[in-house]
């Protein structure tokens, strides 16, 4: 069988904001989220200009960071000079997992994208970690003005959970609690 050349292989996003998309590699591409780059990814933990694959004559590619904020993976290892990459093999970049193909593989198997299986598609949700009186109080007009007695500041009131402010405006009696206990057992060990 002959090996693969440059030109024969593809990367391929499997999983991530542009799964599915795919380039053939038969120069040098530059992958980033800036629109100069040869293979540009719309996705936010990308750097402009983050990595770039280069073809092999073998029918591998050699990959190298850019200098990116977060990184570059080959099969779950970070770079830390230029690395091989064979076909198969999996680059992250982001969160944009990229395959390696040859064009046999792409003739079997027309994409390599990562499906969600049927049982764990949900449909998108409003999320239930917000305190419903919280996301209340958010609409709700602005606070009026902090007095002397309140404990939190009225910017940065709205961004407390309900029973932060119970402990916050709880805390003032308990430090003086605990100060009177510390003096009564000074004082009755003396």
């Amino acid at each position: 069988m002959l090996a693969p050349v440059a030109g024969d292989i593809s990367l391929e996003v499997i999983e991530g904001p542009d799964a599915g998309k795919q380039i053939v590699v038969d120069r040098a591409i530059v992958i980033g989220r800036a629109p100069e780059s040869d293979f540009v990814l719309d996705d936010g933990e990308v750097s402009g200009q983050h990595a770039r694959v280069t073809p092999a004559p073998d029918g591998s590619a050699t990959v190298e960071d850019l200098e990116s904020t977060n990184g570059t993976f080959v099969n779950q290892n970070e770079l830390e000079g230029p690395a091989r990459l064979d076909p198969g093999d999996h680059l992250l970049v982001g969160v944009s997992v990229l395959e390696l193909r040859t064009q046999q593989d792409i003739a079997s198997r027309a994409s390599a994208v990562i499906q969600i299986p049927p049982a764990m598609a949900i449909a998108p949700q409003e999320p239930t970690y917000v305190n419903p009186e919280v996301q209340r109080s958010n609409l709700a007009p602005a606070p009026a003005p902090a007095t002397s007695g309140d404990v939190a500041h009225p910017t940065v009131d709205k961004y407390l959970d309900v029973k932060v402010r119970r402990r916050a405006q709880l805390a003032p009696l308990a430090l003086f609690t605990l100060v009177a206990i510390a003096l009564i057992l000074y004082f009755s060990l003396k």
